[in-house]
């Protein structure tokens, strides 16, 4: 390697006489790789700092270190003395005899005065040697890099000393570059605020995906998908060493790679690698620590002290991150730590062959520890990887029911699920919890099925509990008994009373299942429209929720009631349950807990109608994802119509038609028919959205919606969808008649929300109608109560048609009458009261159009045909004619459909 220079001359360890010179390999720069990554931002760094006195590179073992110092003298053609270390240079005499030899090429007669040196002395030490040293390479003419490579093998304190002393007087064209595993065991603290040092440390060592793929490119060829890149990434965690053993793997397998294959073959060769060069180096007392704490999956000192019985865990941790052994932080303050996955898959491998009951007892005192804790993920994984099925049983029958509280519901789902089925069979209660989880999901032939086993084994079955566990199975039996015979095959009134009886039942031990009970009660009567039923049985359940230490039945009743304020059109007071919700949650410590999850559902809603449409889909999208993950069917439904809703608001209809059609077979696999949703309706909306009438009509045919059958909000939203077709239509009086009565049939029920949605539409019946100053008084009303509660929604969903009535009561409001919310919500549907810009269509260049060719344009949006629009501007149905003529124009569309679609992406583009 021309561009660096190196000096070979060396004294041999094996002198007979003092002085021998031999050539030793101990002094040669390690040779370049025919190929390295080359890693510049970090050889920038190195090179900014090369005036400085000192360069410390440290990292684990196989991470670059001395590859990276390559290739900073490489290219900025260093001059270099390199020195090799391995242990035998603890020596001192030795240690000082290689680094004299090692600087002789310097000059010559810095060789002369270190060969008679060499030859008078019979022992070297530090205190002789390093003043020599600071005095003949003082009038250096060039910088020199001394380079001490695997420095951590230095156990020596003269050899330390040595070197410290010298860093503090060191000449100013001499430089140190210590390469090491480890911490550096001299104070580095004044160089640092003085400047004098440059470090790269073993976080910054590690390799990047983005770098991960360009070795896989550059160095050791090989083809790799996208996501094979990001799993050997994750898998090596940037170590250069893991991923040099498996590049060789890949490269020799000639056939196409299976990357699960290739990662266990590489395991042996990593192994060996590791336990050769990490562990078996260690101390006993180091490498006993290692093998017992990397058995934990994450530790903190208590956690290590129990496991180890050690006292020193501080410092035994300290002295492990320090010293680069694979040991990964895992939050800033350094309290919680693990190992990097490799060795600890190693270690656990070594010691589940070699001492499986150590194996085992680590796994369940650490499961001990982490349930008393309250830390139930942890405490169940240890106890699952113990490999005692029956410890794990249970612990997870004396947890249980504080899962949903800390863990979530699924993480109850999937621990349940990794009990052996002979062992769930003979243990009631864990059968029984797994019963109530999937009655979450609507499973109710599962949960009938199961019930039905354990009740052909009374009482035996509830045997082996006593106390709190025996009561705990016999309540958790006779609510699962009542929801099964409510919830399947469809409820009945009848049902209901029969369901509030088993709040009588259950024992005050368990009274949380009764406050479960009657909110499912107030949700029935809330599906059923009975707003005053459902706030009254809610507030039954308010004296036993919050008398009990679950904060999941608080945090459902806050969401019951957020809904119930809002099904009323008390968005303000929905939005002030939700937000105590989140409080307790902080106050408790569980903000960060699946629990808040729970919530973002209403929250989403709220957002909906409150026209933030961006927040809303966030929302929307985490409760679906976590009702999916919970298996929670209402959070499914419920916010999969939302999505379709939020869709609409963003003009996209496909994803509209894909979330309803989505939500409708998840509907389908439900074992009950109370998930009462409209989808049908919805689809018949999206249908005249689109300008097809036809299938919405079809779908009236089939319904024919009656405003005589039973209540319900899945009617409400039946009877709104038949009142728009209607109007589409031109049968304004059918709409209303119908709006009418839906109207007051939803006030008397305190529906508020459905009161606005029907108002603002009968509003715009009245003024098809010709009833311009009822249909101003209904949608003033209409306006007064949306501002009250900020809600602006309802008004965007039927802006096609109720934009005529809203631009000319805009035209006409004077300043001191009108509402002043009105400008609000044209502003929000996105109705221009005096023009609409040229800009906000596609066409551009083309002139504005007018006042009168915007209400014109909204009139035909709304349905409205030409004889019916001449008859609402008071102008003849030839002058109607031309002004749609010179729509067409100045929006360069032919057709009359062209005009109303570039209508709707006007108000859907301002939203």
């Amino acid at each position: 390697m021309d561009s660096v220079k190196h000096h070979p001359i060396s004294v041999s360890p094996m002198k007979n006489r003092p002085g021998d010179i031999l050539i030793s390999t101990k002094l040669h720069m390690p040779p370049m790789k025919p190929k390295m990554l080359p890693r510049k931002h970090l050889v920038d760094r190195l090179s900014e700092g090369k005036d400085r006195r000192l360069v410390v590179v440290s990292g684990v073992a196989g991470s670059g270190k001395t590859s990276l110092v390559c290739q900073w003298i490489t290219r900025n053609r260093l001059t270099t003395v390199w020195y090799s270390l391995d242990k035998t240079d603890n020596e001192s005499d030795l240690f000082f005899r290689y680094l004299l030899s090692a600087l002789t090429g310097l000059d010559d007669q810095l060789s002369q005065k270190i060969g008679s040196w060499l030859e008078r002395q019979d022992y070297l030490s530090g205190k002789e040697i390093i003043p020599f040293l600071i005095k003949h390479l003082v009038n250096l003419t060039q910088d020199i890099y001394l380079v001490l490579d695997d420095y951590h093998l230095i156990q020596s304190g003269e050899i330390h000393d040595a070197l410290s002393y010298l860093l503090d007087y060191i000449p100013p064209r001499l430089h140190i570059v210590l390469i090491s595993r480890y911490a550096i065991p001299i104070s580095l603290g004044h160089f640092r605020v003085r400047g004098q040092i440059v470090e790269i440390p073993a976080s910054d060592m590690r390799f990047t995906e983005e770098e991960t793929a360009r070795f896989f490119e550059e160095i050791i060829p090989v083809s790799l998908s996208v996501e094979e890149v990001h799993d050997l990434a994750r898998y090596t965690e940037g170590w250069v060493g893991g991923l040099q053993l498996l590049g060789l793997s890949l490269k020799e397998k000639h056939t196409p790679h299976n990357l699960k294959d290739i990662l266990n073959r590489a395991r042996h060769e990593t192994a060996d690698y590791l336990v050769d060069e990490v562990l078996q180096a260690q101390p006993v007392k180091i490498r006993s620590f290692l093998e017992t704490t990397a058995l934990l999956d994450r530790f903190n000192a208590d956690l290590c002290r129990e496991i180890t019985g050690s006292s020193d865990v501080p410092e035994m941790l300290d002295h492990l991150y320090r010293n680069n052994l694979f040991l990964v932080p895992l939050d800033g303050e350094h309290t919680w730590y693990r190992y990097h996955h490799l060795l600890s898959e190693i270690i656990r491998k070594q010691i589940k062959t070699s001492s499986p009951a150590m194996f085992c007892n680590i796994q369940r005192r650490a499961a001990l520890w982490f349930a008393e804790k309250g830390l139930l993920e942890d405490a169940f994984r240890h106890a699952f990887s113990s490999e005692d099925p029956e410890f794990a049983a249970d612990l997870l029958e004396e947890y249980l029911l504080f899962i949903p509280d800390r863990s979530g519901y699924s993480s109850g789902l999937r621990w349940i699920a990794k009990v052996p089925y002979h062992i769930l069979n003979q243990r009631a209660l864990l059968g029984l919890h797994d019963c109530a989880q999937k009655a979450e999901g609507f499973r109710f032939a599962e949960v009938e099925e199961l019930l039905r086993g354990i009740e052909t084994r009374l009482p035996e079955a509830f045997e082996r509990y006593d106390g709190f566990k025996k009561t705990l199975c016999r309540d958790l039996f006779t609510y699962l008994s009542y929801m099964v015979r409510y919830y399947y095959r469809g409820p009945k009134k009848a049902d209901v009373e029969r369901l509030s009886e088993a709040c009588g039942v259950i024992s005050q031990q368990n009274k949380q299942l009764a406050g479960y009970i009657r909110m499912f009660v107030a949700l029935r009567y809330l599906m059923q429209g009975d707003l005053i039923m459902a706030d009254k049985t809610l507030k039954d359940a308010t004296a036993v929720t919050f008398t009990t230490e679950s904060t999941l039945a608080r945090i459902l009743w806050y969401r019951f009631s957020a809904v119930v304020e809002r099904t009323q059109g008390r968005l303000h007071s929905s939005e002030a349950i939700l937000a105590e919700a989140f409080e307790m949650l902080d106050r408790k410590g569980l903000s960060d807990t699946p629990l808040k999850l729970l919530l973002h559902l209403p929250m989403a809603w709220l957002s909906y109608y409150r026209n933030d449409i961006d927040h809303a889909r966030e929302l929307a999208a985490a409760a679906v994802q976590h009702g999916e993950r919970a298996e929670f069917a209402r959070d499914v439904v419920d916010g999969g119509m939302l999505l379709a809703f939020i869709c609409l608001a963003e003009g996209n209809m496909d994803g509209a038609e894909e979330f309803v059609e989505k939500t409708r077979q998840v509907v389908k696999t439900f074992d009950t028919v109370e998930m009462e949703v409209s989808l049908d309706a919805w689809t018949a909306r999206l249908s005249m959205l689109r300008g097809d009438l036809a299938s919405a009509l079809e779908w009236a045919q089939q319904r024919r919606v009656s405003l005589d059958e039973p209540f319900s909000l899945r009617l409400v939203d039946e009877c709104m969808t038949q009142a728009e077709l209607w109007f589409r239509q031109g049968l304004y009086r059918e709409t209303a008649d119908m709006l009418r009565r839906l109207r007051v049939l939803c006030k008397d029920r305190n529906l508020m929300l459905a009161v606005l949605e029907a108002d603002i539409l009968y509003s715009a019946t009245l003024y098809a109608l010709n009833d311009y100053n009822g249909a101003k008084l209904v949608l003033e009303q209409a306006l007064q109560f949306a501002e009250t509660e900020k809600c602006m929604r309802p008004f965007a969903n039927l802006v096609p048609i109720v934009s005529p009535l809203l631009l000319e009561m805009t035209r006409q409001r004077r300043e001191d009458q009108g509402s002043s919310f009105l400008h609000t919500i044209t502003k929000s549907c996105g109705i221009a009261a005096e023009h609409v810009n040229q800009d906000r269509f596609q066409a551009g260049g083309i002139r504005d159009l007018t006042t009168r060719e915007v209400e014109i344009l909204a009139l035909m949006a709304a349905g409205y045909r030409n004889k019916e629009i001449a008859k609402k501007t008071f102008v003849s149905h030839n002058t109607i004619k031309s002004h749609i003529q010179h729509i067409f124009e100045k929006l360069n569309v032919t057709n009359r459909s062209q005009a109303i679609r570039y209508f709707l992406n006007l108000n859907i583009s301002s939203r």
